[in-house]
């Protein structure tokens, strides 16, 4: 009968390999990779050995870490091949050698030869655990909406990949990579921007948003010569010459308002177009510097890194509160179509709770960071 210590293993070892299936939607063979964490286990202490390398206590490999390795090596090599060649692959004997041996370098190498960045935060800190309370609760709420109408769904889809690009930004934030959340976040910025004009400028100008879209990808589709003639034909309709910024921005165009100021007020181009309709022209500055750092320079060595994390948390904080009042609006809109019409009637009131307490945590980073 096993101990308790490997009963433990076990139980371990099925919850991993569970979690890893659910995530991926893939689920090979548990027995071999069952087989393949047994001499993963038994090789990486010889590797550790042939490098030299003692392990303070506590420092190994962990069951997780060590399944996940296998996991997906395994499926890296095998997911796209038919399920009777997956059998004959893990029958090999020279693809198990080859997946021990290099699982175990991996391991060795990536874990205990790493150079760790030092981070101002971490993914348990409260800041970061927020931000990611309030992606994954709106995930939640947008994931239960289903039905055939076009905007719908097209605007969740919008809405999901601006919620996965934060947990992006905050994911580099915790890592220590404050200068690429910086950028990131200019990213998200423009989508921001493009959520709230789709939100507010009127039903029909998401499906030409979408159509617009196809300038996009045009030499590419197989309608090159259609897209070409339409092309021509909404520039010479809008008097515009500068066809590459009728494709980024023309569909701006087909709201009255930016029509009727375009030359005046509006221009076909992100600061006097699409953040100035959306009402984001007092966020330029902020953008303007995440803008510099999209190219190396001495400007990013000179400046510390506790100033982009600092600059980043307010400047995302910001984007969430504008992402998530448009949110806010789309649940009650299509209530009807959402399996959880419970949770859309609670989503204001709990998004607000989440960015409250967000709001809070930028209060103590305005303190533990202040300007000297």
């Amino acid at each position: 009968m096993a101990n308790i210590i490997d009963r433990m293993e076990d139980n371990i070892f099925d919850a991993q390999l569970a979690r890893l299936s659910r995530v991926t939607g893939k689920s090979p063979d548990p027995s071999f990779i069952r087989e393949m964490y047994r001499r993963v286990k038994a090789r990486y202490p010889e590797e550790l050995k042939q490098r030299k390398i003692r392990l303070r206590a506590l420092d190994g490999a962990r069951l997780d870490e060590i399944v996940s390795y296998i996991f997906y090596y395994h499926i890296f090599y095998t997911s796209h091949l038919p399920a009777d060649v997956v059998k004959q692959v893990e029958a090999d004997e020279k693809y198990r050698s080859l997946l021990v041996r290099d699982v175990a370098v991996y391991i060795v190498i990536n874990e205990h030869l790493n150079v760790e960045k030092l981070s101002n935060t971490s993914v348990y800190s409260p800041e970061i655990a927020a931000y990611n309370m309030a992606c994954s609760f709106s995930l939640f709420v947008l994931g239960s909406f289903k039905g055939e109408d076009r905007r719908m769904n097209g605007i969740n889809n919008l809405f999901k990949k601006s919620m996965v690009t934060i947990k992006s930004v905050i994911n580099l934030l915790a890592a220590g990579n404050s200068c690429d959340a910086v950028i990131l976040w200019r990213h998200l910025h423009e989508l921001e921007c493009v959520l709230i004009v789709l939100g507010t400028k009127g039903e029909e100008l998401f499906f030409r948003y979408v159509q617009h879209m196809e300038y996009f990808d045009m030499d590419a589709s197989p309608r090159a010569e259609q897209l070409q003639a339409r092309l021509s034909e909404e520039c010479k309709t809008f008097g515009v010459k500068e066809r590459n910024a009728f494709v980024n921005y023309g569909w701006l165009l087909h709201i009255q308002e930016f029509r009727e100021g375009m030359g005046k007020e509006y221009r076909l181009n992100f600061k006097d177009g699409l953040q100035k309709i959306s009402g984001q022209s007092a966020r330029h500055a902020a953008y303007a510097s995440a803008s510099k750092i999209l190219h190396p320079s001495a400007w990013v060595v000179a400046i510390r890194d506790d100033k982009f994390y600092k600059f980043t948390v307010f400047e995302l904080y910001r984007s969430l509160s504008n992402i998530a009042g448009q949110i806010k609006e789309y649940v009650q809109r299509y209530r009807e179509f959402s399996r959880k019409p419970a949770e859309c009637d609670a989503f204001a009131r709990t998004i607000d709770g989440y960015l409250g307490m967000i709001a809070r945590n930028n209060r103590v980073i305005s303190v533990k960071y202040k300007e000297k």
